[in-house]
């Protein structure tokens, strides 16, 4: 074994022990080379002490900066089980920090690499950077924790508005299913909203289960029943669009309508973005259809741009375009 992998799983453990406590799982250890001291560790707390500074790598800088009884702590390496913010790889740079050795990368907000270098910053104290030292074991830890928070997330979505939970639909029977609850929800919805056979159009191009196949096969949208305790009450329509998900159709049965359904089943389609990576939930929405905005604006979502699509054979949506972040 190693002596950065030997200090890497100290770090692990101090990342296991954060997560058992509902923070995100990041440790770091601070080890002084000349003999090995470890001179301070720490672990994520920012949940237990509300505190925004509370990261692993200002802890274990803390601890050091004790235990060696000064700011500086040259000779002395940081490891840290995910790759260090902003605020955490300013503080190895303040504290004179030889070198940051981490595990997993982050693209979003790491700054050894990632998002930023911070060794290639002009005029400051340059440490070295070493990435990738048990980058598989580290994104385990990540993957786990974020995955058991979202189904905690998701159980909690699905106990409230009569437990509401999204089915995918991926059989043809299930397929057809579906196409047969778009059919009876756009014509009942619809018909006396749009122009004369407007509706009828729009129905045979994008809700049939010829139509749903063809959006599957070439754009990769999935659909999901909306299901109320094992009950169809609507369908939903999705698909990875860059870094966002589009929500093409989220429709409920006249009956099922002002319930706060619509709202439980949000929630899964932003969990669904989330496990994908993605960043937002965005949507079209007709100019004229106060009411769904309205719905929507309550969700959270933003109005963001408008447009016109020609959708063929004479017709047009003039549409606003929703987003969510999440």
């Amino acid at each position: 074994m190693g002596i950065d992998t030997r200090y890497m799983e100290r770090a692990l453990q101090l990342a296991e022990e954060a997560a058992e406590e509902g923070e995100t799982p990041v440790g770091a250890v601070i080890v002084r080379r000349a003999d090995g001291l470890i001179a301070g560790e720490g672990r994520n707390r920012r949940e237990l002490l509300r505190n925004a500074l509370a990261h692993a790598e200002i802890e274990a800088v803390d601890k050091a900066c004790r235990t060696l009884g000064g700011w500086r702590l040259p000779g002395c390496d940081m490891y840290v089980s995910l790759e260090p913010c902003p605020m955490c790889a300013g503080a190895a740079v303040n504290a004179r920090i030889d070198r940051i050795i981490f595990g997993a990368y982050d693209s979003k907000s790491g700054f050894c690499g990632s998002a930023a270098d911070i060794s290639k910053i002009g005029g400051i104290y340059r440490p070295g950077i070493i990435g990738g030292v048990m980058e598989r074991e580290s994104g385990i830890i990540i993957k786990e924790f974020f995955g058991n928070l979202r189904r905690k997330r998701l159980e909690n979505n699905m106990g409230e508005s009569g437990n509401i939970k999204l089915v995918e639909a991926v059989s043809d029977d299930q397929l057809r299913r579906v196409a047969a609850i778009a059919v009876d929800i756009w014509t009942e919805y619809w018909t006396e909203r749009l122009p004369c056979g407007q509706a009828e159009y729009m129905i045979e191009k994008f809700c049939t289960y010829e139509a749903q196949k063809e959006y599957i096969k070439n754009e990769g949208y999935s659909y999901y029943f909306i299901k109320r305790d094992g009950d169809d009450v609507g369908y939903t329509a999705v698909k990875p669009d860059g870094e966002r998900l589009f929500l093409s159709k989220l429709y409920l049965y006249k009956d099922e309508r002002g319930k706060k359904y619509a709202s439980a089943a949000m929630a899964q389609i932003k969990e669904i973005a989330r496990s994908k990576g993605l960043t937002a939930v965005w949507l079209t929405v007709n100019k004229h259809n106060d009411n769904t905005i309205a719905a929507y604006k309550a969700m959270g979502f933003e109005i963001i741009d408008e447009g016109v699509a020609d959708i063929g054979n004479g017709y047009v949506m003039d549409d606003f375009y929703m987003e969510i972040k999440v």
